[in-house]
């Protein structure tokens, strides 16, 4: 859920999210359908699930985070711990993405670093 909120992935649904059970073990399936609507002005920026009680991340601050937790069944500490540790994580990949040959002025690689980039500004922690 961070990682979709910080990409400005709105459409993120439940069903995008899966489980998996072996030997004993449940983990996270990996992650798919995850793209950056943000990007494409046409589409809603009203995220598909909301985090606390706001629908648009540009509203979502640490209290939302923490109502976000409660409903998980999660700590506020480890939910602050995540969102800090992705916002700082996010970017630095996106930036070492964009130093590849292939990624080097594309425009929408361009738009995606500078939302990263305001995403980190926000205040997830207040």
């Amino acid at each position: 859920m961070i990682f979709n909120a910080l990409i400005g992935n709105h459409d993120a649904h439940v069903k995008n999210f899966s489980l998996l059970h072996a030997n004993g073990t449940i983990t996270l399936a990996p992650l798919y359908d995850a793209l950056s609507t943000v990007l494409y002005p046409e589409l809603t920026a009203k995220m598909a699930m909301k985090i606390g009680s706001k629908y648009k991340f540009s509203e979502v601050m640490g209290q939302h985070w923490d109502q976000f937790a409660m409903s998980a069944g999660l700590l506020k500490s480890q939910m602050r711990k995540g969102v800090l540790e992705l916002a700082k994580l996010v970017p630095a990949a996106a930036r070492r993405l964009q130093e590849r040959a292939d990624f080097i002025n594309i425009p929408l690689i361009e738009k995606s670093l500078w939302l990263l980039k305001n995403a980190q500004d926000f205040k997830l922690i207040g």
